[in-house]
């Protein structure tokens, strides 16, 4: 009995799991700091950009997943997003999301001062996801930081 019911457990997770995707939200901040956000306290002066690496660390084939692009404003307000754009990984492969994509996806200039997500979603194998966030001076670097993003079930 005891064995009966340690294996409808284990279906049971198993099955819930089924189907479920898996999710990473990664922030990017791309371009000039303008006026409006400095004056705003909002982000130092200085240029920034952003690379968010994403890695599919298994044997299967990551295929049928999306990705969307969502812009935050100023006194919070939403800005533009974009419709779920596909991707996919095969073994062991990896891609770059930087903000020349960024700007392409969403249809505005590069340079262009934007902050908000990119949101990855895959099913049903999990992922990896790491950003790489370098604010500049115009000529040096004078910030760089690496940031492992969460993957979690949903």
């Amino acid at each position: 009995m005891k064995r009966l019911v340690l294996v409808l457990a284990l279906l049971t997770l198993s099955l819930s799991a089924f189907g479920q995707n898996y999710t990473a939200e990664a922030k990017f901040v791309c371009g000039r700091a303008d006026a409006a956000v400095i004056d705003a306290f909002a982000f130092a002066p200085g240029v920034y950009y952003t690379s968010i690496n994403i890695g599919n660390p298994s044997d299967e084939t990551l295929k049928s997943n999306k990705k969307i692009f969502s812009v935050a404003l100023l006194r919070q307000k939403a800005g533009k997003t974009t419709e779920s754009i596909a991707w996919g990984l095969g073994p062991r492969e990896s891609m770059q999301v930087d903000c020349s994509d960024i700007y392409s996806y969403l249809g505005i200039a590069p340079g262009t001062f934007i902050d908000g997500f990119v949101y990855f979603i895959a099913q049903p194998f999990r992922f990896t996801a790491t950003g790489v966030y370098t604010v500049t001076d115009g000529s040096r670097v004078v910030s760089q930081d690496v940031e492992e993003i969460t993957v979690t079930l949903r």
